[in-house]
């Protein structure tokens, strides 16, 4: 280290006493004074900007977000960046001892400015909020000389602190997930999203607090080991507040926050993913390709394994043996047009479903739905609330904005209300297509036995049998019947078909609806 971050330390690492001079004054009350506080930087600088490097064209290709070297406007000597490169310390005008104020980022993104395909930090919701503290003050851990009053003012010191920081990773001032819940549990954001995370079903960013994952350079969605940070789904850097778009249902709105499916919105742009065909992508463009970087690579994900873990420890077995939700949802599987419409909408399997709704756009050509429009909180408007929208945390099982019976045994007519969001429960229980009402009221089966919520490769109408289940120790299973091993359902054209498989206690032996 050079001689000029070195004076500044001989002080500030808090080893030497500040009235320890070769030439000290007529009284010195200082010899047992030590800095302390913020401005005690320590010995150890991991968690501290970088000091005494040089910073050249060379030092570009390791973060695409440093501004060219001639451009910097700050003290370079020798080309190197020193404490004295931020820090004035014969000049207080803008507090502490800085060339330049850190009010609406002006000093960092004097080096700094994060960018990438159709957006750049100064349009992002953190660069632009004017949000205030409501309760709790996020920013007090600064003095009020330098501390602006909005998210907006307080600009990258929101999250970033240039010394003592909670990790050396990107400097943040708490740990993960604790950084953002400092604005977003109700004392600066609208939303209480840590509240959200405190559900007991929710997406587990407390199991690893310690990732220090950058989710737009560092990570391979394809390699990374399993794990998920607010900043896999959220580039704190690029995202936005989007438009509200209007509730495709009055009743129970769907995606009150949303863009126009499948199109990812301002909260999520700028993160990376997995396309339908399994490549990643440095930045998304629709919402699902976020959802799959957990949920569309082999072996991630809990129930992309042969057998299906959920929360409960429910074990299920598929017919068609397929766990990969991308692969579910993909308009290319085997059964066609057999999937929810999230990767793409298909009008014929739309026609062959007389139970869609009419006052939702499903039921058109051009209807696409979101993964959150299913999976959201329970007050989200998905929900039928107002709270926040996102899978952040849900008391429905499997992060469900309503809900959905995973007992196959149990079910009642009301345990898979998040069904009725789309499909006219009217109409499915008169019967129009599928006898529904003996089996769903008068055998309390739950709709996950016959139909896969995702998608089915093996039969049009999402059929894709529970073969096997065990919840909660109660084992069930559906086997074949008559000349099929297998449990099968024949389609015979619109609205008819033919099973044979031995279920409820029933064979089924060329039953025919």
């Amino acid at each position: 280290m050079s001689a000029s971050s070195v004076l500044c330390l001989s002080c500030h690492d808090g080893t030497i006493a500040l009235g320890n001079m070769i030439n000290p004054g007529v009284t010195n009350d200082l010899g047992s004074t030590f800095v302390t506080g913020r401005a005690l930087v320590g010995t150890d600088l991991s968690d501290d900007h970088p000091v005494s490097i040089l910073y050249n064209q060379n030092l570009l290709p390791t973060d695409p977000d440093l501004i060219y070297p001639n451009n910097v406007d700050l003290p370079l000597r020798n080309n190197e960046l020193h404490c004295a490169s931020c820090h004035d310390a014969h000049e207080d005008m803008h507090p502490p001892f800085l060339h330049k104020s850190t009010l609406n980022g002006e000093l960092c993104t004097t080096c700094h400015i994060p960018t990438g395909t159709g957006w750049d930090w100064t349009g992002s919701s953190h660069a632009t909020s004017t949000a205030t503290a409501q309760g709790t003050n996020p920013w007090s851990d600064r003095k009020p000389a330098w501390t602006g009053l909005t998210v907006q003012e307080n600009a990258c010191m929101n999250c970033h602190t240039p010394h003592n920081a909670s990790t050396p990773e990107r400097l943040i001032k708490e740990q993960e997930e604790n950084t953002c819940y400092l604005c977003h549990n109700g004392t600066v954001a609208q939303t209480d999203i840590q509240a959200e995370q405190q559900k007991f079903y929710h997406h587990p960013v407390e199991q690893t607090p310690s990732i220090g994952h950058d989710t737009t350079r560092e990570e391979n969605p394809l390699t990374m080991t399993l794990h998920v940070e607010c900043e896999d789904c959220h580039n704190p850097h690029a995202m936005f507040s989007s438009p509200p778009m209007i509730s495709f249902d009055p009743i129970s709105p769907m995606s009150t926050n949303h863009s126009t499916a499948p199109f990812v919105n301002g909260s999520m742009v700028g993160v990376t993913g997995i396309d339908i065909n399994g490549s990643v992508k440095p930045e998304v463009d629709y919402e699902y390709e976020v959802c799959f970087k957990c949920h569309g690579v082999p072996g991630k994900s809990a129930c992309d394994n042969q057998r299906c873990s959920t929360a409960n420890s429910y074990d299920m077995m598929r017919q068609d043996g397929v766990y990969n939700i991308r692969d579910k949802v993909n308009s290319g599987n085997p059964a066609l047009v057999s999937y929810h419409p999230i990767e793409l909408n298909n009008p014929v399997n739309n026609n062959e479903v007389p139970s869609l709704r009419n006052d939702i756009p499903l039921s058109t050509i051009s209807g696409q739905i979101y993964c959150s429009d299913c999976h959201s909180s329970n007050v989200s408007p998905a929900g039928g609330g107002s709270g926040p929208s996102g899978p952040h945390g849900s008391t429905h099982e499997g992060i469900l904005a309503q809900a959905y019976d995973f007992d196959p045994l149990n079910a009642t007519s009301l345990s898979n209300s998040l069904c009725f969001k789309c499909h006219d429960s009217g109409n499915l229980y008169t019967d129009q297509s599928f006898p529904h009402d003996k089996h769903v009221i008068g055998e309390n089966l739950a709709c996950i036995n016959c139909h896969d919520p995702h998608g089915s490769a093996s039969n049009q109408h999402l059929i894709n049998f529970l073969t096997f289940s065990n919840v909660a120790g109660q084992i069930r299973e559906i086997t074949g019947a008559g000349v099929f091993a297998e449990p099968t359902w024949v389609d015979n054209g619109l609205h008819n078909g033919t099973c044979w498989l031995n279920c409820h206690g029933v064979v089924h032996d060329g039953f025919d609806y």
